[in-house]
């Protein structure tokens, strides 16, 4: 590596120690990638455009546009399903909402009961009651009740009619990781948390 440019060598050292680290975030998810074809998908195409880039750079300059166009559509395709015309947002965020506390930050008066709540009544889309949700994230009525009162209260889910509920915007961004300050006023809804 003597007589190689020393951008050329900065791209394939870090090229290099980006690629690794995307397989080793693949070795640890591997359950997500088995039935998830998407994220592969997506790895491949980073892992392509970070060490296949540069070492295209150093065998066959003029295949360089080549290997980041590839990797540029693999990524899209991880990303985009042509098929139906449909972003992946629901596919990437259950990927992302498997481990919530990553991407989240709790407000103080929020349980971990609250995060279960919510994401069963984000992968339904649809009005739930506290029996429904009770049965699928395996609390008791009550419980659920009660923190369903709560998660309304500030915002998260909001009561469409006695005993039925469903996520709100707001809860959908704090699912999302989105939402900046969870124990701050909304100054758009007026609602505490």
């Amino acid at each position: 590596m003597a007589g190689l440019d020393p951008f050329v060598v900065y791209n394939l050292a870090i090229g290099t120690v980006v690629a690794l680290e995307l397989l080793y975030l693949l070795s640890l998810e591997a359950s997500v990638t088995a039935y998830r074809r998407f994220v592969l998908v997506t790895v491949t195409g980073l892992v392509l455009a970070v060490i296949g880039g540069p070492i295209v750079e150093l065998v066959a300059p003029q295949f360089v546009h080549w290997v980041h166009g590839a990797a540029a559509l693999l990524v899209v395709f991880g990303l985009y399903d042509p098929v139906t015309n449909d972003v992946r947002t629901t596919e990437w965020a259950r990927v992302l909402l498997s481990e919530p506390s990553q991407i989240r930050r709790s407000a103080e008066w929020m349980t971990p009961m609250d995060d279960e709540i919510l994401a069963a009544l984000h992968g339904t889309d649809l009005v739930l009651t506290p029996a429904v949700v009770a049965f699928n994230t395996g609390f008791s009525r009550k419980e659920v009740n009660r923190r369903l009162i709560e998660l309304a209260d500030h915002g998260f889910v909001e009561k469409i009619e006695r005993g039925k509920y469903r996520l709100t915007r707001r809860g959908e961004q704090y699912l999302r990781g989105q939402l900046q300050t969870p124990s701050s006023t909304d100054t758009e809804t007026g609602v505490r948390s």
